[in-house]
Order: structure tokens, then sequence, then C-alpha cells
């Protein structure tokens, strides 16, 4: 017969702080119900590329609280998602919420159900924000929750990548971001990055001058709105110097925290001659994967 426990500091759903437990408290394999799921909760649900590494997604089983944090949704089977495709249920079948796959694109990957039958499945869309207010969503389903992201390249097909946790390593050619040859020295300007809001975007960064033959050449990159400047930034993080080495490029990492619409600024420094900026971009950190 099930016991009752009484278990102190702890908040269930009913506010008892009473514990059921369905078996005798001597017996094995004892298990409990009416335990609060923690806000935020995703556990398994990783993303891999499919047999169709262009177009499709493999999903892996896993639970997690949908945005709202009032249902846990689980996809009790692993699923693949076809990109190229509109919507339809089930495994093996489409996956953008609207319109066609586009290239050079970010998409979020969506944990989806409807709370009429409790289906689960996954949905595709270029809104990657975490509450995902412009997601198409197929007729019935309500409830969403971001838990990945991929990235298209010129050909509208999806970069090979590796996810761990909430980091996404594209595996494929690195896509260029930005191409800037007209710089105004020491000013920041905005790019709208493709992977999602309040995410760690990483890039390579490279500073070309073809002609400089004394000074320093460089590139930054800053949080939309931080108050660094662009020549304080050049000399103590993610700098690319060039000084009496005409047609040089150098390269370094750049990490970057992008803003709620997926914003970052970037600055050129230049002491002569002409700089031309290339940010490749190599993969992100989804914060709000595990953090919505």
């Amino acid at each position: 017969m099930a016991s009752t426990i009484k278990v102190t500091n702890i908040t269930t759903p009913d506010g008892t702080g009473n514990i059921t437990v369905d078996r005798p408290l001597s017996g094995s394999g004892a298990s409990l119900t009416n335990l609060p799921v923690p806000t935020g909760f995703i556990g398994g649900l990783n993303t891999a590329n499919g047999t169709d590494a262009d177009h499709d997604i493999n999903i892996a089983v896993g639970s997690a609280r949908d945005y709202t944090d009032t249902a846990t949704m689980t996809l009790a089977s692993a699923i693949t998602k076809q990109i190229d495709a509109g919507w339809a249920v089930g495994t093996n079948a489409g996956g953008l919420d609207t319109g066609s796959v586009a290239a050079n694109t970010g998409y979020g990957i969506y944990l989806i159900r409807r709370t009429d039958t409790g289906v689960v499945d996954i949905l595709f869309s270029t809104d990657m924000s975490a509450a995902g207010g412009s997601v198409t969503m197929p007729t019935s389903y309500t409830q969403k929750r971001l838990i990945g992201w991929v990235r298209t390249d010129g050909s509208s097909n999806i970069i090979s990548f590796l996810q761990a946790g909430d980091t996404f390593r594209l595996l494929g050619v690195i896509p260029t971001e930005l191409t800037d040859s007209s710089i105004t020295d020491e000013t920041y300007e905005d790019l709208t990055t493709t992977v999602p809001p309040l995410s760690t975007a990483r890039y390579y960064l490279s500073a070309i001058n073809v002609s400089q033959t004394d000074g320093n050449s460089g590139v930054t990159l800053k949080t939309k709105g931080a108050a660094e400047t662009a020549v304080n930034m050049m000399m103590t993080k993610h700098n690319t110097q060039t000084s009496s080495h005409p047609n040089k490029e150098v390269c370094v990492w750049g990490d970057v925290l992008t803003n709620a619409t997926g914003v970052i600024e970037y600055a050129g420094i230049e002491d002569s001659a002409a700089l031309t900026i290339v940010l490749y971009l190599v993969g992100c950190n989804l914060h709000t994967r595990s953090n919505p």
C-alpha cells in the first residue's frame, strides 16, 4: 500500500509538501509522484545531421518544459525531420513552419506539442528566439521550446555540425558572415547575425590590409550597446595587427554575445591604406536552449 512522508524545504504542485510513494517504503523500485519539475528543465533532445545531411536533422529522445513552463513535453522516440519540406506530423516528414528553406540563414529547432492529443513533434523556423513569437505553429500545436540551431549555406543546404550541450559547432565549409572593405576608422557598425538572439556567436576575425606599410590594422566585436571603444578593444581583445607588413592577413578567434534581436557591433582600426574585415562564422553557444 502507498505511504506518505513529510519532506521539509520542498514545494509540491499541490502545496502540501507531501510526496506519495506508490509502493511500501521498504520495497525496491519505489516511484515518486507529484514531484515538481525544475523551471527550464531540458534533458536529451540532442540534434545531428540525418542520412540526407543537407536537408534532414535527427532529434534524439528527451523531454523539456515548454517556454511558458506550463507543461513537460516528451519526445518518446527519435525523430527525423526535413528542412526542405513543409511541416507534416511524424518522422521522415517535412519540418519547415512556412515558405521554402533559404540560403545563408539560421533556423531554430523547436520541440512542439498539441495539448488535445499530447502529440510531440519538431519544427524548424527562421524565428530563433526562445519565445518563438513569429513561429508559424501547425494547427492545434500550441506549446514549444527552442532546442537547437542549424545554419544553411549558399545552396540552402544545412551545414554539417556537432552539438555538445548548448554548443553548436559548424563542421562543414565555414560561412562568411561579413565582408566589409568600406569601414570608417574606429567606428562601430551593426551586424545582424545568423545565430539565435542572446547566444554567444563565435567567429574567425580576419583583418586584411593589402598596402599598409606601417601602423596597426585590426577588427573588434562587441555586444550591441556595450560602452567600450574600438581602439581599446583592438589593443586588448581579439586584436589583429599588421605593422610594417604589407599584404598581410591575420585571423584570430572572436566571441561575442548577441542582443535580443541577434545583432552585434563590429569596428575596424586602420592607421593607413584600406582595411577589409571578414567574419567567418564557426558556431554558437545557444544559451536560451537551457535557459529560455
